[in-house]
């Protein structure tokens, strides 16, 4: 699998927000067009315009499968002297991971999710997926902040179908979150929910999951140096991959 690449993606740096990305794809795209064409592992790149943000590119990386869940991460980020790596770095490299044990789900990794664009990406995505041009996909699980927590996680309390399986399989916390991709799919009128692993912590907390306290203070670390490689576990996104998400694409 690819978990150990989150070293090497968090060392490719774009010069900051998706808006300027300028006219040719960014470091953290490159990076991520290499591991995939290095192991033929088939996407289609759209490389798409939005009138909100002239002068610039933004680029989605569909890989296509037959699943009717797809899975989503956004791979822009807003601060490039942090690493990035929780937000959302390695989302991406579990949402890549999962690709290769579970082929049939389609995966879109996703620009513009981050301030100022709001999911520029995700709206773009919602808009081929009602199209059929993105095929078969009736619900979009959207990986956000997966570095840490492996099998201890919530999800939105936005409702719908796919959050009702999670529910049924997990039963996770379902919480208000703060925005992401998920909301504009759910908007563009396709089911959606985020989900969000958690690390353990000894101290008193408002996000629970079977009796444990879990760590939402570590969301506060994101767009700053905090998100640095070695606040995440390699370990526990094999975890989350493989004993979580694996359940729910099925």
């Amino acid at each position: 699998m690819f978990y150990n690449k989150i070293y090497e993606f968090c060392g490719a740096k774009n010069i900051g927000g998706a808006h300027k990305n300028g006219n040719s794809p960014p470091p953290r795209v490159v990076w991520i067009l290499d591991l995939l064409n290095s192991n033929n592992i088939n996407y289609i790149l759209d490389e798409f315009e939005d009138s909100e943000f002239p002068n610039n590119k933004f680029y989605n990386i569909f890989l296509p499968g037959t699943s009717l869940i797809a899975v989503s991460a956004h791979h822009d980020i807003v601060n490039p002297l942090s690493d990035n790596a929780n937000d959302n770095s390695a989302s991406v490299i579990n949402a890549i991971s999962l690709k290769a044990i579970s082929p049939e789900t389609s995966i879109i990794l996703l620009d513009g999710e981050e301030p100022p664009m709001m999911g520029v990406g995700s709206r773009r995505a919602s808009k081929k997926i009602l199209s059929g041009e993105y095929p078969n996909i009736k619900s979009v699980l959207n990986f956000e902040l997966t570095g840490r927590g492996g099998k201890n996680f919530f999800i939105g309390n936005t409702g719908g179908e796919l959050s009702d399986k999670i529910n049924s399989i997990f039963s996770p916390p379902n919480i208000s979150t703060p925005f992401n991709d998920s909301d504009i799919f759910r908007e563009c009128g396709i089911d959606s929910v985020v989900i969000n692993p958690l690390p353990e912590t000894l101290n008193e907390s408002r996000v629970k999951y079977s009796g444990k306290n879990l760590d939402f203070g570590i969301v506060y670390n994101c767009h700053s140096l905090k998100d640095n490689i070695n606040s995440i576990d390699t370990k526990d996104m094999k975890e989350f991959v493989e004993e979580v998400v694996i359940k729910i694409v099925k």
